[in-house]
């Protein structure tokens, strides 16, 4: 089920757009400005979490951000600083990253920065996905309350 969940999220991603989700949106915008932690699923016997720092700047829908992921696959494990910037375009955010450092294992090729796709459904709720060496289903909840 969980594959069919994917395959479908991953072939309708294109069509999403900000307007696809427009009839949610409220007059009321969502702040997503602050901590947040995030999971995805990554597939048997790996985990993937971590935690995120989004910071609005001057210019409207961008956001200047920070991720530190941490991956577990079996007996390897990687904790990695990120610095991304975030676009928001009506209730979709899209992260890209950079890898800033390894906090713990090392850089062997294997491990991609880690850039998200999410829809916006609350100030403490984005859904969406991973995308690093493919498609996984991913989730952020707010960390501590929105900043005001």
């Amino acid at each position: 089920m969980k594959q069919l969940v994917l395959a479908l999220s991953v072939c309708l991603a294109p069509m999403l757009s900000g307007a696809a989700f427009a009839e949610q949106a409220s007059d009321d915008v969502p702040n997503i400005s602050g901590e947040w932690s995030f999971e995805a699923d990554t597939g048997a016997g790996c985990s993937f979490t971590g935690s995120a720092l989004l910071l609005g700047t001057s210019e409207p829908g961008v956001y200047e951000c920070e991720l530190t992921a941490l991956q577990i696959c079996g007996s390897e494990q990687w904790q990695v600083r990120q610095s991304c910037t975030a676009i928001r375009e009506d209730n979709i955010l899209e992260i890209s990253s950079e890898i800033e450092e390894y906090i713990q294992g090392y850089d062997n090729g294997g491990y991609l920065p880690d850039n998200f796709r999410l829809a916006i459904t609350s100030s403490d709720l984005m859904q969406g996905y991973l995308m690093s060496w493919g498609f996984h289903i991913a989730e952020f909840r707010r960390s501590i309350g929105a900043i005001s």
